[in-house]
């Protein structure tokens, strides 16, 4: 049985209340309230809410906590009623216009049945930030508390040596990981990997000193000037990648869709690169 029904944002001050019209609170809740939208897939989640103000937000996500080294948000999610505003009679503003959310089971939001991926997009259409389903379980009111997993929107590469690199050599290595970081944070995951194998090009042909544009043939260069034909860890990352590519592909046939794992993969591909290269090391934390 839950007990806690509604939670209601004071039109006029933006106060936050939990409880129901019957069950009036005396005073608001000091919690986190985020506009959210759920989706079925990453692909689908990227392009991000279509709102710009969490008032007209269908759904809304009560935050309970948030780990910033794991990336892990807890809370719940509440679905706005159909009649807007409502009053509570609450003191001392009897009067309050209060955008009325409703508590929904988990599985009623995703009609009934749940996917493979459950995402979560939080915040607007012109600032989110994406978030994968971990697991939900009900407390001890039967509320059902998600576990959330965010995706990293800064920190996933480390940083660069600047003074380790040629100026012309630096304005290159930096857009071509500028691409990947706007890729990782907003694109779909074949994009992601075509961006970091794009890096990874501009990467060898920077230590090899020549305009190579094929990682294949880089890879093979690489190995033959650096270690006497044998594979490093700086060839055997940017192999991975490669292959990571070609995987992508239509044409590509036998391998299932490349996911936000392999995205995932390819990009700390690149950052471990940087930093066997020993021209980036990773911030202090």
């Amino acid at each position: 049985m839950v007990f806690l029904k509604n939670l209601g944002i004071d039109q006029d001050t933006g106060d936050i209340y939990i409880g129901s019209s019957d069950r009036r609170p005396d005073q608001p809740q000091q919690v986190s309230v985020f506009p959210v939208k759920v989706w079925g897939e990453l692909a689908d989640a990227i392009s991000g809410p279509e709102i710009d103000a969490s008032f007209i937000s269908d759904y809304v996500f009560q935050e309970l906590s948030f780990d910033p080294v794991s990336q892990i948000r807890r809370g719940y999610v509440w679905r706005k009623m159909d009649s807007q505003p409502q009053n509570w009679g609450h003191p001392p503003r009897q009067d309050a216009r209060l955008i009325t959310f409703q508590y929904q089971g988990f599985l009623g939001i995703l009609g009934g049945k749940l996917p493979t991926q459950v995402m979560f997009t939080f915040g607007s259409q012109s600032n989110f930030t994406i978030g994968e389903l971990v697991h939900f379980e009900p407390d001890a009111i039967g509320q059902e508390l998600l576990t959330i997993k965010m995706r990293p929107q800064f920190g996933f590469l480390p940083r660069l040596k600047k003074s380790e690199i040629d100026e012309d050599d630096l304005r290159r290595l930096e857009t071509a990981l500028n691409n990947v970081s706007m890729g990782h944070r907003s694109s779909p995951p074949a994009s992601v990997i075509d961006r970091c194998r794009d890096a990874l090009t501009v990467v060898l042909s920077i230590a090899l000193n020549i305009r190579d544009k094929d990682l294949g043939e880089l890879i093979k260069k690489y190995d033959a000037s650096f270690n006497n034909n044998q594979r490093t860890v700086v060839t055997n990352l940017a192999h991975t990648v490669s292959r990571l590519h070609a995987r992508a592909k239509p044409a590509e046939s036998g391998y299932p869709p490349v996911s936000d794992r392999q995205a995932e993969l390819a990009v700390g591909a690149v950052a471990e690169v940087l930093i066997s290269l020993r021209w980036a090391e990773w911030a202090p934390s």
